[in-house]
């Protein structure tokens, strides 16, 4: 992929030849199309699963990733920064995906870090986390906002809960749907700021089973 700079084509879109002429948040990019394969090899077809995968699992907390992930780079947004971490974070092993939960990160940025506690399972599918509260006294780090995403690996399905609680609790309590009764969950937390405009790195609380 190139950048198209003081060239006869600038201002132009659409496909000549093999080259392509796109408009990409108002920078042109040229590429070339590539040839048609009749044949896909097995490395194809790992990746190609491993990214369907990556565009679900993402798609749990899309909307979160796209405020939260960083800042752009360039062409590079926050949901494309997102995306490569997950893609990073997982492999195909025995016919299935699995994740390197540890790797994963819902959230990304400079707010002042998380420093997490434990995680535990109560009655109605609750699940509580805590942390440590590390805002300085009477600072606005007081004020931000947990974030907690759950995953049910069983059902490829999970749960974001915004804004549950303020940094100065040091604890939140969430509840998940009935359905999820009996299910072994993975836990994020993270927070953001009280104007939506910053995140922390988020942290891996865990996993636990619902009762």
């Amino acid at each position: 992929m190139g950048r198209v700079t003081n060239s006869i084509l600038s201002g132009t879109s659409g496909r000549t030849g093999r080259i392509i002429i796109a408009n990409v948040h108002g920078v042109e990019i040229s590429r070339i199309r590539p040839l048609k394969r009749n044949t896909i090899t097995e490395p194809q077809i790992a990746h190609r699963d491993l990214f369907r995968f990556a565009v679900a699992f993402l798609g749990l907390y899309k909307s979160f990733a796209r405020l939260f992930f960083g800042k752009r780079k360039g062409l590079v947004t926050p949901y494309n920064q997102a995306q490569a971490n997950v893609m990073e974070s997982i492999r195909l092993g025995s016919g299935d995906v699995v994740i390197n939960y540890n790797k994963v990160l819902i959230s990304k940025g400079t707010l002042l870090d998380m420093i997490p506690g434990s995680i535990s399972a109560g009655a109605a599918q609750a699940i509580t986390v805590t942390w440590t509260n590390n805002a300085p006294p009477a600072s606005t780090n007081e004020s931000d906002l947990c974030t907690v995403f759950v995953y049910v690996p069983s059902r490829r399905d999970g749960q974001l809960f915004s804004g549950v609680a303020a940094r100065l609790a040091g604890t939140a309590t969430v509840n998940l749907l009935p359905l999820y009764a009996g299910e072994e969950v993975h836990v994020w937390a993270t927070f953001t700021d009280e104007g939506a405009t910053e995140a922390c790195n988020s942290k891996y609380m865990g996993s636990v089973t619902l009762t």
